[in-house]
């Protein structure tokens, strides 16, 4: 068995040496070199004429079949796949890679090598050239007609046309437009651009003379060309502008190609200088107002032709001021003359210890100084003293003062409250209301300083002194008795509304909680409100006269409202109808 690829195929050779040889190819060597695959057989015969044949099996394996097509030129195409074809055999291209396609994205030479699974190599190469387009580089241009202007195309070493049938690389246009050029690159790539051209008139401007105005007056500026874009030396963007100081000002004007400046210089002349001002006073004073302006000429709205007026009543007051140089001015005072606060405390006054007296300087939205420190429009006066107080209404302050006395009152009863039993104690409690010399003038009707009270409740007393001050004062008679409880062993829920209930009572009951049982313990009734004691119903139905067990948990409430320990009592309770 032999075999080789079709480039190298194997030699075969007679396996002896004789004096002739014969292929089944028709070859008469010792050796030959088949081109395809099959059986060949060669018989050697030796010089006695013997002979000896063999055959050899031959397999030629095919070459891979490689194209990468011719070399071509591209443009403005970024990348390109080449294909080795040949599935199933291994690669190895020039750039490294080893797949059977590969994608190129720069210009060269690209081969590759193919090995089929026989291991018969071939190879091919390609030259690729990726040529680029050419690039637009033109813009639309506005620009001013006075400015010349220029078109471009750019891609050095191109050639041009122009649609205006230059055929250079730049070109001037002198009127507005679009104009076009078809650009073709060294590697004869073509693209055609275009740009728009738009050539904007020019534009005027005339701010006018240089001007000497009086200070506080003003004079407008105006850069006219409405609806273009100004700007002002000062900041300002608007056509016209008002100016009042010296000085040079400037505009310029576009309208967004073309643009025009100018200028303007404004002096001025001193005006007249406003030293008037608001005056207020007192009725009954004076003021004097000032034009100032040292040798200027003054005419006043009230007919005076002097510098300074003298004048008593409120108004307006103004003058026209005309300076040396003739530049003038108007200005004003206003004068006010304000009457005065009006205090009046009132008399002095005498009061009863314990009351208060509210004194009030009136004049709303004054401001008070009171010799007590205060310095409200009111202050109330609960201590004996003489109080002056001072107010001002910003302009004018008048001031007055009053004495003021407290004589003693009544006294509150040493003892307001009395926790007794009345009817276990003595039958009464005795209150005694102080302030001896008073009259005394109590709810019961009783007019004497001490009184027998004999229920419990309140006992109110108005009490009058020498120095004719009263007071109002109360005593409380307050039930308290021993605490204790009762609980009945009896009672007859029979609904004659006597004895239908069976509930413990007593004295100072804090909490009380009632349990009721019958003989065998089964609990009939339960409640935890001191109030409410069994029916003797249980279940809705009436229960059976018979005895029953209860058992109580209850506190008793001390005067003072202490609540004491719990305590538990038991025992029987016999139901009758």
């Amino acid at each position: 068995m032999a075999s080789g690829c079709a480039n190298t195929p194997p030699t075969l050779t007679a396996p002896v040496t004789g004096v002739s040889y014969t292929w089944s190819s028709g070859q008469e060597t010792p050796s030959i070199v088949p081109t395809a695959s099959g059986p060949y057989t060669v018989t050697v015969a030796d010089v006695q004429g013997c002979e000896v044949s063999t055959t050899f099996n031959v397999t030629v394996h095919p070459m891979p079949v490689v194209e990468l097509g011719p070399n071509v030129a591209l443009c403005g195409v970024p990348q390109l796949v080449l294909d080795a074809s040949n599935a199933g055999s291994t690669f190895a291209w020039s750039t490294g890679a080893n797949t059977q396609q590969i994608t190129v994205t720069t210009s060269g030479t690209y081969s590759v090598q193919v090995t089929s699974p026989q291991g018969c190599v071939s190879s091919d190469a390609v030259t690729i050239a990726l040529n680029a387009m050419p690039l637009d580089v033109l813009n639309d241009i506005t620009s001013c007609i006075t400015s010349p202007i220029t078109l471009n195309a750019g891609n050095a070493g191109s050639t041009f046309l122009w649609n205006t049938g230059a055929t250079t690389q730049s070109i001037q246009p002198t009127a507005g437009g679009t104009f076009s050029v078809t650009v073709t690159t060294a590697q004869n790539c073509s693209a055609t651009f275009d740009a728009t051209v738009e050539l904007v008139p020019e534009v005027t401007l005339e701010l006018g003379e240089d001007t000497t105005i009086c200070a506080g007056s003003t004079v407008q500026l105006d850069a006219e060309n409405a609806g273009l874009d100004v700007l002002w030396s000062t900041g300002q963007t608007t056509n016209t502008i008002d100016v009042s100081d010296a000085g040079t000002y400037s505009v310029t004007v576009s309208n967004g190609a073309c643009s025009a400046s100018d200028q303007r210089t404004i002096a001025v002349q001193s005006a007249p200088v406003d030293v008037l001002t608001d005056v207020s006073r007192c009725v009954g004073e004076s003021v004097t107002l000032d034009a100032g302006n040292a040798g200027s000429t003054y005419s006043w709205n009230a007919g005076w032709t002097t510098r300074t007026i003298t004048v008593e009543t409120s108004g307006t007051y103004t003058v026209a001021i005309t300076n040396a140089i003739g530049c003038s001015a108007t200005y004003s005072a206003n004068v006010q003359f304000v009457d005065p606060p009006q205090v009046e405390l009132g008399m002095d006054t005498v009061l009863c210890e314990g009351e208060t007296l509210l004194m009030d300087a009136g004049n709303p939205g004054s401001t008070y100084s009171w010799s007590n420190g205060a310095t409200t429009r009111s202050i109330a006066i609960r201590q004996a003293g003489t109080y002056t107080v001072q107010v001002s209404n910003g302009l004018c302050q008048r001031s007055d003062a009053i004495t003021v006395q407290f004589n003693p009152s009544p006294v509150q009863m040493a003892t307001r409250q009395f926790h007794t039993c009345l009817g276990e104690d003595e039958q009464y409690v005795r209150i005694d209301a102080g302030n001896p010399g008073s009259r005394y003038d109590w709810n019961t009707g009783e007019q004497s300083r001490v009184i027998l009270a004999g229920a419990y409740g309140w006992y109110v007393v108005e009490v009058t002194n020498q120095f004719d001050c009263a007071a109002r004062d109360s005593a409380q008679v307050i039930e308290y008795c021993p605490s204790a409880i009762f609980i009945p062993n009896t009672f007859t829920p029979n609904g004659d509304g006597t004895n239908d209930i069976f509930i413990p009572v007593g004295k100072n009951i804090a909490s009380m909680h009632l349990w009721v049982f019958d003989r065998w313990g089964n609990l009939m009734f339960e409640s935890d409100d001191p109030t409410m004691g069994w029916d003797g119903t249980y279940g809705g139905a009436v229960v059976k006269n018979d005895m029953y067990v209860w058992r109580l948990a209850y506190k008793f409430q001390d005067k003072d409202g202490t609540i004491g320990m719990e305590q538990e009592q038991m025992g029987h309770i016999q139901v009758m109808r």
